[in-house]
């Protein structure tokens, strides 16, 4: 019979390197690739926690660092350089890099491959960061892989994931081949001896202790008793406490006498010698201390085996030794444990029973068997899913767009004006008020007033248009921060904040929610009109905004023409003075906000048909574009440093002011040019903000309708503010208004 071909690529831990997860990675590698034509591509992506590696077989073709997040990438466009049909990638939080190891999503990502994950630990309490990396998982890969039918049960209830993306399969295990234990017993000296097993990695939540406690209890009516625990330290506990556990084991069975009858093997031994243990070993225990355990290889290894087996009830136990395939006694239970041991050590018929069926049940969890299972569920995966769109002609609105929603912004309002920040989703009062966001949110909620008839935006309307107002002061400049006390915290605030403030008046002028908003908006704009001379670049570009929307209410008023005019050969003039072949933009430093100069350029044209503003808010905004996208991606210039001309960019914090600057950027530079590519690259920038980004993880929070304050190298921070969650709906609604104009949703 023909085998059939398939090409894979498997990612995670891998042998040598000692870890249950390498093992496991490279027996189901080794599985599959036996199962198939030798003409199939079989290779595997390692993670390294080592600068210096590890020796790996042939069959590792890629390694990544797990800190370097730039290694997630490379690996990703390696995978898809290559004539792989799949990808299996092994999840446990610990593996890879970033918080809770979010850096897998960088190359999840960025993979245009189909891809099934296996998930080591499913958590019953995650926290929200987990919860988010399962998630995305979830969304991207074509089928998530479990080992218990518990682990089913917590995607559904607590991660919301639908139980058709979850397949379940057993860990994998050697092929026992006999329960005849005698010459293995011989081999390892332990003949005519009632030996017991543990083995794996130690570390303080195996519990080894209750077992060497029950032993003592017993000794005296089974003196032949021996108990081996097989295994070196954990590397990470090793490097944090050294060998303090296995020090506080030896001690304790000194201290009870047991020298004769406990053994302790400190070595990560050959599959080999863990075949021929688990064969010589009467009674397999695994005595852990928490539940929370969703899979164990150990007590896979010693199912596959047939040893009658005495476990904790954690949740892979419990449900793996139901229907009396062996005991278990409570945690930390050293008298239930002695107990236990005592009624299979003295009847061997019931000790050759519970074997029996252990083994029995076990023959399914072959490698052989396990293996074919995952066999068909790849080529499933390959030939069911289409490999990932990418340059579609007319990318259709992401399919997890969410609905317009101001629940968080309406839980960081109160009656004087939107707060700055929040500690996660709880308003930070410490913080107070300022105007740059509450003349976003004030341009936002009439926008949405406007275009989706929203009564929620339209009841906080009044709220900030007071706040902006309440900020101006006497001579027409406008305040930026207030405490929560209500006392203003500076007399002027920056340029940033007059120019923002003018863009929101301007828009209530040209879109009023009530008619008899426009009379006040228009008297504060007017006041604040003589300092628009004096503003600096992102200022100057920012009052632009406002007055373009002034002039599509008011086109006659030359005064106001003029002072766009003057703001616009400003800007202008600025990248005639610092642009070069190699650097195409208005000053010696990208740093935020950046698409609001195009974006203003491209708005004068619209007022002022001159095509020098055309001309150079092209060049500009392709530039700024080149300079922030990468692997098909939004990648913004971090705050941590920006990017100064003939420097290098600083990749992180990347703040949502900036691909919302993207998003209105692409939005006017395809009103004033018909030219459908800049929806494109809309649509791209957009995607920053639900996973299309550096990390692979949205940063907008659909339980709570927040946005995360930033794109940090540790993953997305667990704020979210004010001016992330304005910045993310009024990307929101640029996205609404332009793709239902356009027909593309």
């Amino acid at each position: 019979m023909l085998k059939p071909e398939l090409n894979i690529a498997f990612i995670g831990n891998y042998s040598p390197r000692i870890c249950g997860i390498a093992t496991f990675t490279t027996d189901l590698c080794e599985a599959t690739a036996n199962q198939l034509s030798p003409r199939s591509n079989i290779f595997a992506v390692a993670v390294n926690d080592t600068s210096e590696g590890y020796n790996y077989p042939s069959k590792v073709e890629f390694t990544i660092q797990q800190t370097q997040q730039k290694d997630y990438f490379e690996a990703a466009n390696f995978i898809n350089a290559s004539n792989a049909d799949v990808a299996c990638i092994q999840h446990e939080y610990g593996i890879y890099g970033g918080w809770d190891g979010i850096y897998i999503l960088s190359l999840i990502s960025t993979l245009n491959v189909p891809m099934v994950v296996v998930l080591h630990t499913v958590l019953k309490n995650p926290t929200p960061n987990q919860k988010k990396i399962i998630q995305e998982m979830a969304q991207r890969a074509k089928y998530l892989i479990v080992m218990s039918n518990l682990a089913v049960t917590l995607l559904q209830e607590v991660y919301s994931i639908s139980e058709d993306k979850v397949r379940t399969i057993y860990h994998g295990t050697p092929d026992f081949t006999s329960l005849n234990n005698s010459r293995y017993k011989k081999h390892f000296q332990v003949e005519g001896k009632q030996t017991l097993l543990t083995f794996g990695l130690l570390s303080p939540n195996k519990g080894i202790e209750t077992v060497i406690k029950a032993i003592s209890k017993i000794i005296r009516e089974f003196p032949q008793l021996v108990y081996v625990v097989l295994g070196k330290s954990h590397p990470k506990v090793l490097e944090e406490y050294g060998e303090k556990y296995r020090t506080s084991l030896i001690a304790l069975v000194e201290e009870l006498n047991l020298q004769e009858h406990v053994i302790f093997d400190n070595r990560f031994v050959s599959l080999e010698e863990l075949y021929a243990w688990l064969m010589a070993a009467d009674i397999y225990i695994t005595p852990y201390l928490n539940e929370a355990q969703i899979v164990s290889g150990t007590l896979s290894y010693a199912i596959g085996a047939g040893n009658a087996i005495i476990s904790t009830p954690y949740w892979y136990a419990k449900e793996m030794l139901a229907d009396g395939r062996g005991q278990l006694i409570n945690f930390g239970d050293s008298d239930a444990l002695a107990s236990s041991l005592h009624s299979l050590l003295a009847d061997k018929t019931k000790l050759k029973t519970l074997r029996e069926k252990t083994y029995k049940f076990g023959r399914q969890m072959r490698w052989e068997k396990v293996a074919a299972k995952y066999l068909e569920i790849f080529k499933q995966t390959a030939l069911t899913t289409d490999k990932r769109y990418l340059t579609p002609k007319f990318p259709p609105l992401l399919l997890r767009e969410p609905p317009f929603d101001l629940a968080h912004i309406k839980r960081l309002t109160d009656d004087t004006g939107l707060i700055q920040h929040a500690k996660y989703i709880v308003p930070d009062r410490h913080t107070g008020y300022c105007l740059d966001d509450n003349s976003r949110a004030l341009i936002m909620c009439a926008w949405a007033f406007f275009l989706l008839h929203s009564e929620d935006a339209k009841k906080l309307i009044s709220t900030y248009f007071s706040f902006t107002h309440y900020m101006q002061n006497p001579d027409g400049r406008f305040r930026n921060f207030m405490d929560y006390q209500r006392c203003f915290l500076d007399e002027t605030g920056s340029d940033d904040a007059c120019g923002r403030a003018l863009w929101a008046l301007g828009y209530i002028i040209w879109r009023p929610p009530r008619n008899a908003y426009r009379s006040l908006a228009y008297e504060c704009f007017q006041k604040a009109l003589p300092h628009v001379h004096g503003l600096n670049l992102r200022g100057k570009a920012l009052a632009m905004l406002g007055l373009v929307s002034y002039l599509r209410c008011y086109q006659g008023d030359e005064s106001v023409t003029a002072k766009l005019r003057e703001c616009a050969n400003y800007l202008l003039d600025l990248y005639k003075n610092v642009s070069d072949d190699n650097w195409q933009w208005f000053e010696d430093i990208i740093c935020y906000d950046n698409g609001i100069m195009p974006m203003a350029l491209f708005q004068t044209y619209s007022i002022i048909h001159e095509e020098k503003y055309l001309k150079i808010a092209k060049e500009a905004l392709e530039f700024l574009e080149n300079t922030i996208t990468q692997n098909g991606r939004l990648s913004i210039i971090g705050s941590r440093g920006w990017y100064k001309r003939g420097g290098i960019k600083a990749k992180y914090d990347q703040q949502p002011i900036d691909a919302a600057a993207m998003v209105l950027a692409y939005q006017s530079a395809y009103r004033v040019t018909k030219d459908r590519e800049y929806l494109k690259k809309m649509r791209q920038a957009f995607g920053w903000f639900i996973g299309e980004n550096d990390m692979g993880m949205s940063l907008y929070d659909h339980e709570t309708k927040g946005c995360a304050d930033g794109l940090m190298s540790e993953g997305v921070s667990l704020n979210q503010g004010a001016e992330s969650t304005v910045s993310f709906l009024l990307a929101l609604l640029a996205m609404v208004e332009e793709y239902e104009i356009a027909g593309l949703v």
